[in-house]
C-alpha cells in the first residue's frame, strides 16, 4: 500500500499546480532537472515493482487462506520402462485419478437427526491455461490467467514400486506460496486406489489447518494452526463414503479410528452414536451421548454439577469452546432415545428367539454397557418422575433406582422360559419403558429451560435445533410417556409427577380423557400450539408425534405382551387422519429441505427410525415415498422390524461370501497344473481355513455383534486377495417385499404358506435365520475334527460351496435350508 501511494505521487504531484509554483520549478537548473528526472523516474519504477510484488503476495496470502484452488502437475514415473504395472495403470491415469479423488473431498456438518449429515466441496483443482497452447494464442492466454486468483498449493507427485513385492508407493510434495513450504509425503499401499485416495485425504488435511475452513467448520476448529494427521481425516472421509454406501460396519470401525486419533473430538463421536442408532444399538447410542455431554459439559458449571457430579463445576470456561452445538445436539438426541424406552428395553431385557451361546460378544457388550449406565444414571436418583398417585420418599428413591436398573439382567430364551418367567420379564420391561420415558421428558424440558437463555439464541446452534423445533419435542416426549405409562387392563393414562417444574406441555393437553391412544384434535391442537414450522426438523419433530401416536403400547411399537393388556391403538378413521397429518408433515419436510439432502436422510426415515414403523405401513406413506423420492419400483408397505431383517439378511450374505471365496480358493488349487506346494505351504492354507471355520463360528454366535462382522470382513478381504476372488461385501440390502418373500420361500422351502402379512413373514425369516446360525455353530463344533482331517483340495472346495448354498436363500431350486443343511452335513462326515 505504501509503495503504491509513493508511485502514484511521483507520477502525479509534480504536475499538480500547487507543485509547480515552487521556485525550483519555474527556474530549474540543468543539474537539478536531470536529477530530478532520473529520481522521479526510479522511485516510480521501484514503487511500481514493490506494489506489483506486495499485491502478487497479497494475493497469494488470499488464496492460501481461502484454500480452495490446489495446482496439481504431473506425477513423474520411476517405475522399470516394460512394467506390467505401468502399462495397466500410467502415471497420466493415476494423476488423473488423483485429481478426481481430491476434487471429491468433502466437509460435512453435523445434524440433529442421524444419517449423513450435509457436505461440500472445499478442493478445486486449477490447470495451467494456456501451457500446451502456442503462438500467439499461448501468450494471450497467460495474459487472461494474470487476472484469475493464483493457486498458493501445488502438488507435485512421483510414482514408484513399494518396498515389497505387491505393493505401490507415490511420493507426494504439497509447496504452500509464499511460504515455500514443502510437506513430503510417502503413501504406500497394497493397490493403488487405496494410495490414491489416502494420498488425497492427506493433502486435504495439510490444508485444512490452515485455511479459512478450520474457522466455519466445527469439526476440525481445534486443530487451527496445527497439522491434522492424514490418518485421521482418512478415517473420516472413508466412514462416511460406507454411510453412504450402507456398508455400517466398517463405517463404525472407521470412526473409531478417527477418534483413537483423535479423542477429544465431540462431533466424530457424535456420528459414532448416530450411525449405532441407525444400527439399532441404543444402549451403546446412549452411552456415546453420555460421553459427549460429559466431555463439553465441562465448562458449564451448573451443568457439569448434575451431569458429572460437584467434583467437576469448578472447570475453566474455555473448556466448553468450540463444543456448543456438539452439547446440544448430544442432550437433544440422549433425551431422545430415553424416549425410545421400549427400544433401550428391548436391548436391556432381551428376549431371544434362539438359544445361541452362553456369553456371546453382543451379550458381554450388552452387560458391559448396563453396569457402566447404571452408575451413570445415579444422576437420576433424586428425581422423583415415577407415576405414583403420591410423590416418592427421598430415602426410596434409589432403592427404586435399581430395583428397575437391576444388574446384572438376564437374557431370556422365549420358547425355554416359564410363564412366571415371561410374567416377570414383560413386567420389568413395561416399568423400565415408563422410567425411561419420565427421564426423557424431564431432560428436554431442562434442556428447553437452559437453551432458551438469551445469551444462547444468538449463538450458532440456533441453526441446528430452533426453540420450536424443541418444544414439538416436548410434545413428542409427553405423548411416547403417556403410551409407557398405559395400564394394561383397562388401558387408562395415570397423572406422572411433573418431570419438571412449570412443565410447557401437560399430559391433558395430548391425552384430555386420560386415556390411550390420544385424540387426534388434541393432538394437532398441541402441535399447532407450538407455532408455524419453517424448517426441516420442526415438521419432522410434528410428524413423529402423530406417528407414535399410532404405535401400539409394547415393545418396539407392537403388541403388550403383559397378561390381559387390552393393547388398544388408533383405528379406522381415526387412525387414517392421523397418518394424514403424520405425511403431510413430511411433505412440508420435504419441501423445506434442500433436494440434494433428502437422500441423506432417506435411510433413517424409511427404515430405522422406530417413531416411524406403523405410519410405514399405511398406503399414504407408500405414496409419500413414491412422490418424494421417485423410486424405481412400486414402493413397499414397510414391516414394522424391516430394518431387523436387513441386518440378518446382511449377516447371512456375509456367510455366503466367505464361503463362497473359500470355495473358488480351493476350486483354483484344484485347476492348477502347476508344481505340487510344500509342506509349509499347504500348512498355510490349512491354517487360513481354520481361520476362516473360527470366524464364522464368532459370527454365528454373535449374531448381530458389529465389531464381529467387521472383523469376519477384513478377514474376507485378505482371502478374497489371495484367491483373486471376483465378489465383495455388500452393504445393508434395502428392503425390497418381493425379496423377502423370495428368501423365506428359499429357508422355509416349497411347503412356505403364501399370502402372509409382511410383519409376519419377517418375524418367521428371523426365526429361521438365526436358527441356521445356531445350527451352523453347533456343526463347527461337533465335526472339528473331521475338518482338519480332510486335506483334499476337491473335498473342501465341495465343503465350502456346500456351505454356501446353505446360506444362498435367493437358490431357486425349491430346496429348503434344512435339505441344503444336510447337503453340507455329509460332506463333514469322516
Amino acid at each position: 500500500m505504501t509503495a503504491g501511494l509513493v508511485a502514484a505521487g511521483f507520477a502525479v504531484v509534480p504536475y499538480l499546480p500547487f507543485f509547480q509554483s515552487w521556485t525550483f520549478v519555474r527556474d530549474p537548473k540543468v543539474a537539478s532537472v536531470i536529477t530530478w528526472t532520473v529520481l522521479q523516474t526510479s522511485v516510480v519504477i521501484i514503487s511500481a515493482v514493490l506494489t506489483l510484488y506486495f499485491v502478487g503476495r497479497a494475493r497469494l496470502e488470499a488464496a492460501a487462506f481461502r484454500a480452495n484452488q490446489i495446482d496439481i502437475r504431473l506425477f513423474a514415473d520411476e517405475r522399470l520402462e516394460g512394467d506390467h504395472d505401468r502399462e495397466i495403470d500410467s502415471a497420466v491415469e493415476l494423476t488423473a485419478a488423483f485429481k478426481r479423488i481430491l476434487n471429491e473431498s468433502r466437509l460435512y456438518t453435523p445434524t440433529p437427526v442421524p444419517g449423513a449429515g450435509s457436505s461440500y466441496d472445499f478442493i478445486q483443482i486449477v490447470e495451467h491455461a494456456g501451457d500446451s497452447a502456442e503462438g500467439w494464442w499461448k501468450a494471450a492466454t497467460k495474459l487472461v490467467r494474470l487476472a484469475q486468483p493464483p493457486a498458493a498449493f501445488t502438488v507435485t507427485g512421483t510414482v514408484r514400486p513399494g518396498n515389497t513385492t505387491g505393493r505401490h508407493q507415490l511420493i507426494l510434495e504439497l509447496v504452500r506460496v509464499p511460504r515455500f513450504a514443502a510437506s513430503p509425503l510417502v503413501i504406500e499401499d497394497e493397490n493403488w486406489p487405496r494410495v490414491l485416495h489416502r494420498a488425497a485425504n492427506a493433502v486435504a488435511a495439510l490444508v485444512i489447518p490452515r485455511s479459512a475452513y478450520v474457522r466455519t467448520n466445527i469439526h476440525w476448529a481445534a486443530w487451527r494452526g496445527a497439522k491434522i494427521p492424514y490418518e485421521l481425516f482418512d478415517a473420516y472421509q472413508r466412514a462416511n463414503h460406507f454411510i453412504v454406501h450402507r456398508r455400517y460396519d466398517e463405517a463404525l470401525a472407521e470412526y473409531y479410528r478417527a477418534v483413537s486419533l483423535d479423542p477429544s473430538n465431540v462431533y466424530i463421536r457424535l456420528e459414532i452414536a448416530a450411525l449405532q442408532e441407525q444400527l439399532d444399538l441404543h444402549l451403546d447410542a446412549l452411552a456415546t451421548y453420555d460421553d459427549v455431554i460429559t466431555l463439553c459439559s465441562r465448562g458449564h458449571p451448573k451443568l457439569a454439577r448434575w451431569w458429572i457430579g460437584p467434583d467437576f463445576a469448578r472447570q475453566p470456561r474455555h473448556a466448553g469452546r468450540g463444543r456448543a452445538v456438539a452439547l446440544l445436539i448430544a442432550r437433544y438426541r440422549h433425551a431422545l432415545v430415553l424416549g425410545h424406552g421400549d427400544s433401550v428395553a428391548g436391548s436391556w431385557w432381551v428376549r431371544r428367539t434362539t438359544a445361541g451361546a452362553p456369553g456371546d460378544a453382543r451379550a458381554l457388550r450388552r452387560a458391559e454397557l448396563r453396569q457402566a449406565l447404571e452408575l451413570r444414571f445415579r444422576r437420576y436418583v433424586d428425581l422423583d418422575v415415577r407415576v405414583r398417585p403420591y410423590a416418592i420418599p427421598p430415602d426410596k428413591r434409589l432403592e427404586l433406582h435399581r430395583r428397575v436398573l437391576r444388574v446384572p439382567a438376564e437374557e431370556l430364551v422365549v420358547h425355554e422360559a416359564t410363564p412366571a418367567q415371561l410374567a416377570e420379564y414383560n413386567q420389568r420391561a413395561a416399568e423400565m419403558r415408563s422410567y425411561f420415558g419420565a427421564l426423557s421428558q424431564y431432560e428436554i424440558e431442562r434442556l428447553i429451560a437452559d437453551y432458551r437463555r438469551f445469551g444462547r439464541r444468538w449463538r450458532g446452534s440456533w441453526q441446528q435445533l430452533t426453540n420450536r423445533a424443541l418444544d414439538l419435542s416436548l410434545v413428542w416426549a409427553v405423548v411416547r410417556r403417556a403410551m409407557a405409562d398405559v395400564e394394561p387392563v383397562t388401558g387408562a393414562v395415570p397423572v406422572p409427577q411433573p418431570a419438571y417444574p412449570a412443565s410447557r406441555v401437560r399430559l391433558a393437553d395430548v391425552c384430555p380423557d386420560r386415556r390411550w391412544p390420544p385424540d387426534p384434535r388434541a393432538l394437532d391442537d398441541t402441535v399447532e400450539a407450538a407455532g408455524s414450522r419453517k424448517s426441516w426438523e420442526e415438521c419432522y419433530n410434528a410428524a413423529s408425534v402423530y406417528a407414535v401416536a399410532m404405535l401400539e403400547v409394547g415393545p418396539r411399537g407392537e403388541r403388550d405382551l403383559r397378561d390381559r393388556a387390552r393393547n388398544p391403538r388408533l383405528e379406522g378413521e381415526a387412525r387414517d387422519e392421523v397418518a394424514r397429518r403424520a405425511v403431510r408433515e413430511l411433505y412440508h419436510a420435504a419441501t423445506i429441505s434442500h433436494s440434494g439432502r433428502l437422500p441423506e436422510r432417506r435411510s433413517w426415515v424409511m427404515g430405522e427410525d422406530p417413531d416411524l414403523v406403523a405410519l410405514r405401513g399405511h398406503e399414504l406413506f407408500r405414496v409419500f415415498e413414491m412422490v418424494t423420492f421417485s423410486p424405481d419400483r412400486a414402493a413397499p408397505l414397510r414391516p414394522q422390524r424391516a430394518h431387523v431383517w436387513e441386518q440378518v439378511s446382511y449377516v447371512r450374505q456375509l456367510v455366503g461370501e466367505i464361503a463362497g471365496c473359500r470355495a473358488h480358493f480351493w476350486r483354483t488349487r484344484v485347476l492348477d497344473d502347476g508344481p505340487a506346494p510344500d509342506g509349509r505351504t499347504l500348512d498355510r492354507w490349512r491354517s487360513a481355513d481354520r481361520d476362516a471355520w473360527r470366524r464364522l463360528t464368532e459370527l454365528a454366535t454373535g449374531k448381530q455383534d458389529w465389531y464381529t462382522r467387521y472383523q469376519a470382513i477384513c478377514a474376507f478381504r485378505g482371502w478374497a486377495a489371495d484367491s483373486g476372488y471376483p465378489g465383495s461385501i455388500a452393504g445393508f440390502p434395502p428392503y425390497r417385499e418381493e425379496q423377502l418373500h423370495a428368501q423365506l420361500r428359499g429357508a422355509a422351502g416349497r411347503r412356505v404358506k403364501t399370502g402372509l402379512d409382511a410383519n409376519i413373514v419377517v418375524r418367521e425369516y428371523v426365526r429361521l435365520c438365526d436358527q441356521r446360525l445356531d445350527q451352523l455353530a453347533a456343526d463347527i463344533a461337533e465335526l472339528e475334527h473331521s475338518l482338519v482331517a480332510e486335506d483334499g483340495f476337491g473335498a473342501r472346495a465341495e465343503l465350502w460351496a456346500a456351505l454356501c448354498s446353505w446360506f444362498d436363500d435367493d437358490i431357486a431350486d425349491g430346496s429348503s435350508a434344512g435339505e441344503r443343511r444336510d447337503r453340507f452335513r455329509k460332506l463333514l462326515r469322516p
